[in-house]
């Protein structure tokens, strides 16, 4: 069951990864070209479809512009009529247009060319420029309300160009009209009026509403203001583009006049169509077809490809499978053969008839089991032999001459046996000697332990000692440094004492320097008063000389002296303040000067003892350490000696010991059959 449960495990990983690796590739080559196909059809599609939209707005274009021309030709021709020429031009302001001399022809004409086209053409119609007049081929005269310049036409006087109007309702008919005019000129150029045709716009909604495009596709015409003149919807025709809910690319596309290929959206659903302008006449026309009949095609072409593709993969994944089945059984009764032979079964029958390398192959494996089964022989014997070796017995003998790559097994057996039994006699002879030696051993290794253990107890007694000597190191250590920190915070306080002194001092400096200041001040200001005495004495004089009229004047004068005066002794007693105190200070400057040379004595003192405690605290940290490298030097003595007393006492229990072993070995080698 299990031999069962392996083959098709291995049978269905040999399936698969033929279908992976194969059919895997096969199915990728395949989705590529699928999606290439996809991609070149698409682009086919879209291409044809909008040349189809693009042809049919083409043609409705073509066919409205040809429409149209023959109007505008036929009014042309009218605005060079001679009679129609000599008529605007003796028509003047307040004639009547009808009294022309050739009035009755120019009409006959106007009659004559609306007759050519009864089913379109509405009437033709003149039109004088001075008396803003219009006579019409159905005999319609114009009053005297009528404006020329409120006509749609009336562009065509003030461009000089033959133009097409918006459409517009006729009042008379109920008809959709537009008007083909054209301006009336003189033989110098003056524009005398206008000629034209109305024509009825039933004909050119016909051509429109012919126009399919597929199953709902249409052809919508438009005027140049974007005004629909046809729609399937009658309720939108007369409305203008931007009325309806129509998306905004199209509404500028038709209202610049653009001809360009749309994808646009009218009342949230999207169409795709061509804008095409009719030739010069201003209309356009714009061809429309639903998103869904524009894509059903290629929708379709898409599905049918995909399903073609999918059954091609179905069916080569399925070819693939039954080969790759095919081609997985006699490998299956190789790996079933292989099975018995690796299970010990020599007795086998192998069958394979296919006519590729695997049938080679199961031939060839049939011979090896043929040729495995002449060798049964030599290996009964070899494995006879190996268990009289196994047993002691080294002395052999083979019986069978072995073929092929079994002499090798035989000369191996012979060397084997010749091998060991040198081998024993050696293991044999050394086993005696280690035994002498290991008895000696045991006995030295005892003599060693023995002085180990004297040497451990009198280092033990040296690293006691040592340990004491370390903790008085460690403590004189530790009040070196205390001394040294307390000296540098001496050091430090004094230092802090000689910078205030230093600040006091320069306090002292700033005094003396302001005192300097207010003595040159009080200078100034004797000078100020000797003046201002001097100008009194002046001002008393010339009042004396003005009598009376000077005797208020003197009076000033007089108080002014005075208070130089006052001023004069004010400031002569404060200079002598002044120099009193800066007497003060200088003999305080001296003072400061001497203390601060003391404190430079004292911080120099305490920094040469600050500098002798920290030599003490340096050296007593070399002796420290010292000490613990001495307490470490003896601690690993007494741990090797320690080492060296467990080893030598290991080493005479191992000595012991393989004296043992050695015994035993003798005994064990004693056991095989040595040849002599």
């Amino acid at each position: 069951m299990e031999q069962q449960k392996r083959t098709k495990i291995s049978k269905k990983g040999i399936e698969t990864k033929i279908l992976r690796q194969i059919g895997g590739s096969v199915i990728l080559v395949l989705l590529l070209i699928e999606i290439v196909s996809v991609c070149m059809v698409g682009w086919l599609f879209f291409s044809s479809k909008k040349a189809e939209l693009t042809q049919e707005s083409n043609a409705a274009a073509n066919q409205l512009t040809g429409f149209l021309e023959q109007y505008t030709k036929s009014v042309e021709q009218l605005a060079v009529n001679p009679e129609i020429r000599q008529v605007l031009a003796e028509t003047k302001p307040g004639d009547y247009m009808m009294d022309a001399e050739k009035a009755d022809t120019a009409m006959e004409n106007l009659i004559g060319i609306a007759n050519t086209d009864t089913e379109n053409v509405l009437s033709a119609w003149m039109s004088d420029l001075d008396t803003s007049a219009l006579v019409q081929s159905d005999g319609y005269i114009s009053d005297g309300s009528w404006d020329i310049t409120g006509r749609g036409w009336y562009g065509c006087i003030e461009t000089g160009e033959t133009i097409l109007t918006e459409p517009y309702l006729d009042s008379s008919t109920g008809k959709m009209i537009l008007s083909a005019a054209c301006p009336v000129f003189d033989e110098a150029g003056t524009v005398l009026g206008a000629v034209g045709m109305d024509i009825s716009l039933d004909h050119m909604t016909d051509i429109m509403r012919e126009y399919k495009i597929g199953r709902s596709g249409y052809i919508l015409l438009l005027s140049e203001n974007g005004t629909f003149l046809y729609h399937p919807e009658s309720d939108i025709i007369q409305k203008n583009i931007k009325d309806v809910n129509i998306s905004e690319n199209a509404m500028n596309a038709v209202l610049s006049g653009t001809n360009r290929f749309l994808a646009y959206q009218v009342d949230g659903q999207t169409k795709y169509g061509s804008l095409k302008t009719a030739g010069d006449t201003g209309y356009l026309v714009l061809s429309c077809l639903p998103f869904g009949e524009y894509y059903a095609t290629l929708v379709l072409m898409v599905i049918a490809l995909m399903l073609i593709f999918a059954v091609g993969i179905l069916l080569i994944a399925i070819r693939i499978k039954k080969s790759a089945r095919n081609l997985t059984k006699p490998i299956l009764e190789l790996n079933h053969t292989a099975q018995q032979l690796a299970d010990g079964n020599l007795d086998v029958q192998l069958v394979i008839t296919t006519e590729d390398e695997i049938g080679d192959l199961g031939n060839s494996f049939q011979k090896t089991v043929s040729r495995l089964k002449e060798y049964i022989a030599y290996i009964d014997e070899t494995a006879e032999v190996l268990s009289r070796i196994a047993d002691g017995k080294l002395s052999i003998d083979l019986q069978h001459d072995y073929a092929g790559e079994f002499r090798k097994i035989k000369t191996a057996l012979l060397n084997i046996s010749a091998s060991m039994n040198q081998v024993m006699l050696g293991i044999n002879e050394s086993s005696e000697r280690v035994s002498a030696g290991a008895s000696e051993l045991a006995s030295a290794s005892q003599i060693l332990a023995e002085g180990a253990e004297t040497q451990a107890a009198a280092v033990e007694q040296l690293a006691a000692t040592a340990n004491t000597v370390t903790d008085q190191v460690e403590n004189s250590l530790r009040e070196t440094e205390t001394s040294a920190k307390a000296t540098a915070q001496a050091t430090a306080m004094i230092e802090e004492n000689q910078e205030k002194m230093k600040q006091m001092m320069n306090a002292m400096n700033k005094i003396q320097e302001t005192s300097q200041k207010v003595v040159g001040i009080i200078q100034t200001i004797e000078e100020i008063a000797s003046q201002t005495n001097l100008l009194s004495l002046n001002a008393s004089i010339e009042a004396a000389r003005a009598g009376d009229a000077g005797r208020g004047f003197a009076v000033v004068a007089d108080e002014i002296g005075k208070l130089a005066l006052e001023s004069s002794k004010a400031a002569s007693t404060t200079k002598e303040l002044i120099e009193i105190s800066m007497e003060e200070i200088n003999k305080g400057n001296t003072i400061a000067v001497g203390a601060m040379d003391s404190l430079k004595e004292s911080v120099a003192v305490v920094g040469k003892v600050n500098d002798m405690i920290q030599g003490t605290a340096e050296n007593a940290v070399v002796q420290a350490e010292s000490m613990k490298q001495i307490r470490i030097g003896i601690e690993e003595i007494a741990h090797g000696i320690q080492d060296n007393s467990a080893a030598s006492q290991e080493t005479s229990a191992t000595s012991e010991e393989l004296a043992s072993q050695a015994d035993a070995l003798n005994k064990m080698v004693q056991r095989f059959e040595l040849c002599k």
